[in-house]
């Protein structure tokens, strides 16, 4: 693929992960879908121009998000993981057997949730977090259960995406466009 290509397709995807951001503000209850969304554009450029040109858009579009975005959570939840994710998981699956795999990905994931509670709770001041702490901590370790079986479930639909982005829409559409 030409540089011109890989730039127009990086600034393509940019856009397309920003609107996603943009629109937290407009469908209230997709806070994790939206930023998930955004995630997921930054595959083609994975696939199609490299790591290094992924993490460049993955850096502008976290940026403007913080700026810009109408729901600050959903720019934390793009930012602390549903952003890079999609980079480091082709990453992870390049080099380890499948156990292995699995635990640095939930760890990986584990850790992310930590620095995202504890910056909604330090940072960002959300009403509640205290208390939720000190006096419900069971109702956390729930929550740590379910986050991470919905994880499990991301990663696995992430994977089939990610397929069918190599197998279907690449050889039809892509390599049409970026000869």
């Amino acid at each position: 693929m030409k540089r011109t290509n890989r730039v127009a397709l990086g600034g393509l995807m940019a856009a397309l992960s920003l609107t996603a951001m943009m629109m937290t503000g407009l469908i209230p209850m997709a806070d994790f879908a939206l930023p998930a969304i955004a995630g997921l554009f930054l595959v083609p450029i994975v696939v199609e121009a490299g790591y290094k040109a992924a993490w460049l858009c993955y850096g502008a579009v976290a940026l403007l998000s913080i700026m810009l975005a109408p729901m600050k959570e959903c720019a934390l939840y793009y930012t602390a993981f549903l952003g890079f994710y999609p980079i480091v998981k082709s990453w992870l699956e390049m080099k380890n057997s499948r156990v292995r795999e699995w635990v640095l990905k939930i760890l990986l994931f584990n850790a992310c949730l930590a620095v995202i509670v504890l910056a909604a709770w330090l940072v960002f001041r959300f009403p509640g977090f205290a208390e939720l702490f000190e006096e419900a901590w069971w109702v956390l370790a729930g929550g740590l259960v379910l986050f991470n079986a919905v994880f499990v479930v991301y990663d696995i639909a992430l994977t089939q995406l990610i397929s069918a982005y190599m197998r279907w829409f690449r050889p039809r559409y892509i390599r049409k466009i970026f000869k």
